[in-house]
């Protein structure tokens, strides 16, 4: 419990209170009114528990939670700080799915997000290229980035050697130029243990947005800008959200680089 002392002034207290939750939407005037001139230790716990209390209520409202599943932490609030900084993602859209979504095949889902075609749901996959010299995860260079972030659609895989020919195509070729050797490429899907300390995110919630290491670049699937309409759909930070946007936003608030680095499923396949 909370040290307090009983003979605190209670117009200091309440307005150190308000600063410690930093809560614009929890008024001066409540913490005040709940306020005795002496307030009591066991008084002064009930408020910070009411005032918990509201802050969980708000900031579920904020994020659409209306289910038990639906659980605002630490990854969920990076996301959506990140979406919300960009200052150009305008169209997101942020949808909360049942747990067992994962189970439903593709036109179930398309339904539960609203979207209009099953090519629009995406995934966010961190590919690691063994093949670079040195062992330091350093990305700071896109063009030669041990980890690179790639967005493809459910209804296509990633064609690890397409990836390694639109990478190595980023940098000039011919006298003067600086293009790195076929040799130097080899893609793999990165382990998990890499996934969690570079994105931040667990399985099936990776976000391209509020990635914990910010310098991994993320490059989209050509496909996905050829869509109609064009919009999209990916992780938002929890397993069961998803954010949704438009394509040329997520260009925008992403930086990414679009390459061609996919490949249809043949029948459709569902993995």
């Amino acid at each position: 419990q909370r040290s307090v002392q009983t003979a605190a002034d209670p117009t200091s207290t309440a307005r150190k209170l308000t600063r410690r939750r930093n809560c614009s939407l929890l008024s001066y005037e409540y913490v005040t009114s709940r306020l005795t001139h002496h307030p009591t230790e066991a008084t002064m716990t009930a408020i910070l528990e009411d005032l918990e209390a509201r802050v969980a209520a708000l900031e579920r409202t904020h994020h659409g939670c209306t289910a038990p599943n639906h659980a605002v932490d630490s990854s969920v609030r990076r996301a959506r700080s990140a979406v919300e900084s960009r200052g150009c993602c305008y169209s997101a859209a942020w949808k909360w799915v049942p747990p067992e979504y994962y189970a439903w095949n593709y036109e179930r889902r398309r339904k539960a997000l609203g979207a209009a075609t099953t090519h629009q749901l995406c995934k966010s996959m961190l590919m690691e290229n063994r093949a670079r010299s040195g062992s330091s995860s350093d990305c700071s260079d896109r063009t030669n980035a041990r980890y690179y972030l790639v967005v493809v659609q459910y209804e296509a895989s990633i064609d690890a050697s397409k990836l390694a020919s639109e990478v190595r195509g980023l940098r000039p070729a011919g006298p003067g130029g600086n293009r790195l050797d076929p040799n130097k490429f080899d893609f793999r899907v990165a382990s998990e243990e890499d996934n969690a300390r570079l994105t931040g995110y667990v399985t099936n919630s990776v976000t391209p947005f509020g990635m914990r290491d910010g310098t991994v670049p993320v490059v989209l699937a050509r496909a996905v800008t050829e869509l109609e309409p064009k919009f999209m759909w990916m992780g938002g930070g929890h397993v069961d959200l998803k954010l949704g946007m438009a394509v040329e936003d997520f260009v925008k608030g992403t930086d990414a680089l679009v390459l061609d680095v996919s490949e249809p499923r043949s029948g459709g396949g569902e993995k």
